[in-house]
Parts: C-alpha cells; sequence; structure tokens
C-alpha cells in the first residue's frame, strides 16, 4: 500500500514539474519581445530554496538560474490568492539593484487546482521616470500653478514583493534596513532591533529555506541558538 502511494505522490510531482518545464519557452521569447527592460522569471514552488528554473533579462534584479522564491510566492501559497484569481497585475517589487521599484505582474501555473509554479514579470520603470521627473520640472518653470493629477489604480489586493538573488540576500536585505534606520552596524543592534528583523523574516517566509537559521546568526553576529529564542519569542507572542 505505502509503495503505490509513493509511486502514486512521485508521479504527482514529476506531472508538475512537467508542466511548469513546458513553460521554459516562453521565458526566452517574452524576454525578447518586451525588451531588456522587463525581466521575465520561471519559478517552480516545489523547490523554494532554487524555484527559479528560467530567467530572461535577469540583470534587472540580478537574479539567476537557482535564485529562491520570493515572499510574495511564500504568502500566495499560504493564504492564497483574493477572488480566486490565476493572476496579479501591476504591483510594486523591491530589488536591491535599485531605488525605484520595479513594476510586476505574476500568471500562477496550476495543476488540478493546486499552484505549481508562476510565470513573473518585472519591468524596470526608471528610464519613464526620469523622462517624467524632468517634464515635471519643465512644467515647473512655464506653468507654476498647475496642479498634478492623482493617479488612480486598481487595487490588486498584492501591497508589495521582494526579489533577492540568494537566501543569504534576502537577510541581509532585512538587516541593512534596520541598521540604516537605527544609524549603527549589525551588532550593536538591540534584542528588539533583532526580534524585529527576525519577525519581517519569518512573515516573509524566510526561515522555510535550507540554511536560513545558520545565515541570518551570521549576519547579525549572534549564535543560532539566539535565533531560535527569537523565533521562539515571535511565535509565543502571536
Amino acid at each position: 500500500m505505502w509503495n503505490i502511494m509513493d509511486q502514486t505522490h512521485t508521479s504527482a510531482i514529476e506531472e508538475d514539474i512537467a508542466l511548469v518545464q513546458s513553460y521554459i519557452p516562453l521565458v526566452e521569447f517574452l524576454g525578447l519581445a518586451l525588451g531588456s527592460s522587463t525581466e521575465v522569471v520561471l519559478h517552480d514552488v516545489a523547490h523554494p530554496d532554487q524555484s527559479v528554473i528560467a530567467i530572461a533579462n535577469g540583470h534587472v534584479s540580478g537574479r539567476s538560474i537557482g535564485s529562491p522564491s520570493t515572499d510574495l510566492m511564500y504568502k500566495v501559497l499560504r493564504d492564497g490568492i483574493r477572488d480566486g484569481k490565476d493572476y496579479v497585475i501591476g504591483y510594486e517589487a523591491h530589488s536591491v539593484l535599485h531605488d525605484i521599484p520595479l513594476v510586476s505582474s505574476t500568471f500562477f501555473i496550476r495543476r488540478e487546482g493546486r499552484i505549481v509554479g508562476a510565470l513573473c514579470l518585472n519591468t524596470d520603470p526608471s528610464a519613464f521616470v526620469t523622462v517624467k521627473q524632468s517634464i515635471e520640472r519643465l512644467g515647473a518653470l512655464y506653468f507654476p500653478n498647475l496642479q498634478p493629477a492623482s493617479a488612480s489604480t486598481e487595487h490588486t489586493g498584492v501591497q508589495e514583493e521582494n526579489l533577492v538573488a540568494s537566501v543569504s540576500d534576502m537577510a541581509a536585505d532585512t538587516i541593512t534596513a534596520m541598521c540604516v534606520r537605527r544609524g549603527i552596524s549589525a551588532h550593536k543592534l538591540s534584542v528588539d532591533d533583532r526580534l524585529s528583523i527576525i519577525r519581517t523574516l519569518n512573515e516573509r517566509g524566510y526561515f522555510r529555506f535550507k540554511g536560513a537559521i545558520g545565515t541570518v546568526a551570521d549576519q547579525l553576529g549572534v549564535a543560532e541558538s539566539s535565533v531560535y529564542r527569537y523565533l521562539h519569542t515571535i511565535q509565543k507572542n502571536k
């Protein structure tokens, strides 16, 4: 009985992987069709530590094949998608390579109702923003009393996403942000600061990755047992 069940489970996984891999030819095509400012990424959710199995224009976020899944992917797999849609469009994604958020959209690949992969587009709008700012400065010279129109976008239910090239980068981004806010180095962070960092990483699904505890411990300059203790405190206070 167990052998039959194991074989069935293995067969299902293989079929999931085959379905996601069937989208690989689309990645190069979309990368060429949409241009070098749009990154196209294919994720296999079965392997969150190395979910990126194909990528075009990876220079946009600095990722490559073998990069991990994102916090958005973790949240969707955990909580589902509002209205049961197969996609989310026009949300912000953040990368350490850009001060300006990327404009992103994701199509979720399903098999038998389950999300087994995702095809993502991340566009760098820097050139448009530069032109927009130039026009605004020019407009201020000639039309100083002109009021800018309010931008209105459809609410997608997705707030943001953080794109990282490695598991180490995800921890480093969060720790660096805290250090910048405090104006101190990582080893001088208070216990409350460290708890805040661990809480943020936990909410983003960071600790589902292999080696995550050791990585964040090294970057914070604490023992792995301290990170486990912080996690226990966070979960106890939920």
